[in-house]
């Protein structure tokens, strides 16, 4: 069993804001060990709604401690809502808000530490002079917090909800999920963000431009104290980077503040939900499945189960971690790991019409409950910011029926689970899935060629 990690950290003025009624989240540190996974709390995250109804979204995952990651998070929160978006903004001007948050936090950060840094530096400048060991070990220790302070940090993924539009912007691994279904009930998972990360080409590029050799970056797995490319924060690596030997030939800052931005997209009947995570949630699922391509299908997956098994909207973010955190845990037990310890999980879930919420809490939520299987196979994109993974919704009419949650998916095993009201037909054809058109026409060309093997009739 799993048990968040206790933190004796004051609660941020963000709890305050108001709550979108159409989110859910949870949000801990999770360690192998006793205990339940029971906690919601908020303390790296934020869904709020604005007067206008426009709604905000947010989730930050922290980089060597909680300080940094807080003050990044109520930072964007001010940058964002004092004052809340316009109705009258433009598409592009909610992009270059946006934009321009990034760029004030980066740079109220690096003012909040602005003493720290001068002291380091008076530091560093004292230990030239000094002779005794006692002094200079008590200079040393104080250089190591410092430093461990100026390597806080954050990576963040931010949702915006305004004129029924979605704008994403991110920095990092945190990644924004939009499921939707397409012309032909086809639900999709639209990956709306970029993995700043050794892994990504186009950081590796613009790595590559600054003058580094990314093929020791990639070996050595990070960037000076850190696997991202791309952060908030961590003043370390950023003003003092050419203190690290594989960056030090760097002609600037290797670790970028730059959100990536994507959007507005239109939000109508076919968004079904959108989901923000952190990279310790979805990279836990790539684990024990063997598969890092398909975890955001894998995702998606235990969420539209967790949807329609758990009763209380609420607690649907809760009862998906706690799933993906137990088989995580009976695959490290299995194959004798041990995994890092305390590791970030904050998975937030924004309804649009998933499922029906009702407007008093202590209802059940009427779920559409549409029976969904998955397809395994991955359509990529050529536009390596978007991975879209296919599920298949066979109906997503509301219905009052207990729809079986089973991943094996019993309904199209047997004829056991036949849904109410369609008469069950052994003989009946389903349509066909597969298109041979092009297969037929080049049989007759090469029939016609007389290129057509034997072992075709």
């Amino acid at each position: 069993m799993i048990a968040p990690v206790a933190r004796p950290v004051a609660r941020p003025w963000t709890d305050d804001l108001p709550k979108c009624r159409n989110t859910c989240v949870a949000s801990y540190f999770s360690r192998l060990g006793g205990g339940n996974v029971d906690s919601n709390d908020d303390y790296l995250c934020f869904h709020c709604q604005t007067e206008d109804n426009s709604s905000l979204y947010g989730v930050f995952e922290p980089h060597n401690g909680l300080e940094a990651a807080q003050f990044i998070m109520q930072r964007m929160a001010a940058e964002l809502l004092f004052p809340p978006p316009s109705a009258n903004n433009t598409d592009e001007e909610i992009r270059d808000r946006l934009r321009n948050a990034f760029s004030s936090v980066e740079k109220a950060y690096t003012e909040n530490y602005d003493s720290m840094i001068a002291e380091r530096t008076s530091l560093q400048y004292q230990l030239q002079t000094l002779t005794e060991s006692q002094a200079v070990e008590a200079i040393l220790a104080r250089l190591k917090e410092i430093d461990r302070h100026l390597s806080g940090g954050a990576t963040v993924v931010i949702a915006l909800v305004h004129n029924n539009k979605l704008y994403c912007a991110n920095v990092g691994c945190c990644r924004a999920l939009l499921c939707r279904t397409d012309a032909n009930s086809v639900l999709r998972v639209v990956q709306l963000t970029a993995d700043h990360s050794l892994s990504n080409e186009d950081e590796l590029l613009r790595l590559r431009q600054l003058g580094l050799d990314t093929n020791k970056l990639r070996n050595g797995m990070y960037v000076g104290n850190q696997a991202g490319t791309r952060c908030l924060g961590n003043y370390l690596v950023k003003g003092l980077y050419k203190a690290f030997p594989l960056l030090g030939g760097a002609r600037a800052a290797p670790v970028a503040p730059l959100p990536e931005l994507h959007g507005p997209v239109a939000l109508d009947d076919s968004c079904r939900f959108l989901v923000l995570v952190s990279s310790g949630v979805y990279k836990r699922i790539a684990e024990v499945k063997g598969s890092s391509e398909q975890a955001n299908k894998q995702l998606a997956q235990i969420i539209v189960e967790n949807f329609r098994s758990q009763p209380d909207f609420k607690k649907v973010s809760q009862s998906a971690l706690h799933e993906i955190e137990q088989e995580f845990v009976s695959y490290c037990i299995k194959n004798n790991l041990t995994p890092k310890s305390n590791t970030h999980m904050t998975l937030l879930i924004r309804n649009f019409n998933f499922i029906q919420i009702d407007p008093e809490p202590s209802l059940v939520p009427k779920h559409q409950n549409p029976s969904v299987r998955f397809n395994p196979i991955i359509q990529s994109k050529s536009n390596t910011l978007l991975n879209e993974l296919d599920s298949e919704i066979y109906s997503s009419e509301t219905t009052e029926s207990n729809v079986d949650t089973n991943r094996s998916n019993r309904s199209t095993e047997s004829g056991s689970d036949i849904e109410p009201g369609r008469q069950y037909d052994r003989d009946r054809k389903i349509k066909g899935y597969v298109d041979f058109t092009c297969y037929y026409e080049n049989v007759e060309k090469a029939r016609k060629n007389g290129t057509l093997p034997s072992f075709i009739e």
